[in-house]
């Protein structure tokens, strides 16, 4: 099927995949059409689900919360406004207790591929994370991973004296505690107002990853030098929340045919995502911008954070998330973590998405029973 561009009410953009008779049903996205989370895990996973069911499940996919406000998504998918479509856990904490809980645990593990994998896996297939989002009336159908955050600056920057009272735009979460612990002037900025921050000044850096050089943020006009300091990865999202009436009214077939979809558009989006990054950084490299190793004491500085409990993580996954027993959640997940680094360290590199998607089908989606999960 051809992917369409039309223009919605008010100026808001929407993406249909195929024509508004040949789609069933309705996917609901926040994020802008050229995303590379749009194009390779909404718009090419429903042009592939549409082509792979005959036309039987069929997605209209609806971008920049032409639909659905961002924050209001998986309600609306619960409701039924959309059958599926894109949460961020992290814009409704109370909601997603343990989601917020687990979103720093990239600091332990700074590895885009592993996180996404086996953040899918626990949200999947362990109580914990699976509940937390039916808890909400959403089916978890995989996640995601951005690549590692590194600080993107003004100037090039590398020591931690370097970073002391530089104004930071952080995406909060652990970013902004590691931010707080080394001193610097933590800013709020949206990142749609980035590039117009550095433009004017108002801030020096950005905790974000690489890919926004050249796409979302598109700082390489304004930045004078990238820190390599291997930061968490943000992870805490659905790539697919299906609502449950939609999911039960699906043949066995066509759950399993979903899930097939989904194991390479999730192993698609994370090669993408990855090469872009990369493919970023050499660019910027190649313009004359300082690509800079931090040095001891900055990499000894986030190395004793993470080593001294994430900036209290386990604290705030009680006070603030109601957790009981933060530690018993964090080695559960921790268990999942474990598993897709011995996993993913039995490939070569760099990785296939033909590799990937065989590992994702083998030990993620293919044990999963389609008679019975989501269901109950």
């Amino acid at each position: 099927m051809k992917a369409l561009f039309t223009m919605a009410l008010a100026g808001t953009t929407a993406l249909t995949i195929g024509t508004a008779a040949e789609a069933q049903y309705l996917f609901s996205s926040w994020l802008e059409p050229n995303h590379v989370i749009t194009r390779e895990a909404h718009m090419q996973w429903a042009e592939d689900l549409a082509e792979a069911t005959d036309g039987e499940v069929a997605f209209e996919v609806i971008v920049g919360g032409a639909l659905i406000p961002a924050q209001s998504t998986m309600q609306g998918v619960a409701d039924g406004l959309a059958q599926a479509g894109f949460h961020t856990a992290t814009y409704t904490p109370s909601d997603l207790p343990v989601s917020n809980a687990v979103a720093d645990m990239g600091f332990i593990t700074p590895d885009p591929f592993v996180m996404a994998f086996a953040w899918s896996d626990f949200m999947m297939n362990e109580p914990a994370g699976f509940n937390d989002w039916r808890d909400n009336g959403v089916l978890f159908g995989g996640g995601y991973a951005v690549p590692e955050y590194n600080f993107i600056c003004r100037e090039p920057l590398s020591t931690l004296a370097d970073f002391e009272g530089k104004r930071v735009r952080m995406p909060g979460g652990g970013w902004a505690r590691f931010g707080q612990a080394i001193g610097v002037v933590g800013v709020n900025v949206p990142s749609n107002e980035i590039y117009t921050a550095f433009e004017r000044g108002s801030v020096d850096c950005t905790a974000s990853d690489t890919s926004h050089l050249t796409g979302g943020a598109t700082l390489m006009e304004v930045a004078g030098g990238v820190t390599t300091l291997a930061m968490s990865p943000f992870y805490a999202g659905v790539t697919w929340a299906y609502n449950p009436d939609f999911w039960a009214g699906l043949t066995p077939e066509q759950r399993r045919t979903v899930f097939d979809v989904s194991a390479e558009s999730l192993a698609r989006l994370q090669v993408a995502y990855a090469r872009e990054a990369s493919e970023a950084r050499d660019a910027a490299a190649e313009r004359g911008i300082p690509i800079v190793e931090p040095d001891a004491s900055l990499q000894e500085a986030y190395d004793a954070w993470v080593a001294d409990g994430v900036g209290d993580m386990a604290g705030i996954a009680a006070s603030a998330h109601g957790i009981e027993d933060p530690q018993a959640l964090f080695d559960s997940f921790q268990g999942y973590v474990d598993k897709w680094v011995g996993l993913l360290d039995g490939l070569e590199q760099p990785y296939t998405v033909e590799d990937l998607t065989a590992l994702l089908q083998e030990n993620l989606y293919g044990p999963i029973d389609v008679n019975t999960w989501g269901l109950e």
